[in-house]
């Protein structure tokens, strides 16, 4: 079997500097080991009503406009 160019460039640089790269790789994982969990419906309620910078359900369905500001406006005023 051929070698990998990777392989190849490793030979190179030991053969030049007499490093080995090799020994310079870390002996912990590129991933993660952290196991995940999927979100509870707790979770998934709590992150959609802090969603859409944390206007209530109400107000999103009110169209982008300027009326939207005098609403905001006023909700926040009283």
């Amino acid at each position: 079997m051929s070698k990998s160019k990777a392989r190849r460039k490793r030979d190179h640089i030991l053969r030049n500097t007499g490093r080995d790269v090799t020994k310079l790789r870390s002996t912990l994982p590129d991933f993660s080991i952290m196991e995940r969990t999927t979100k509870t419906k707790k979770e998934t309620i709590a992150k959609d009503q802090t969603k859409h910078k944390k206007r209530s359900p109400h107000e999103r369905d009110i169209p982008l406009s300027g009326d939207r500001f005098l609403f905001s406006l006023c909700t926040y005023l009283h």
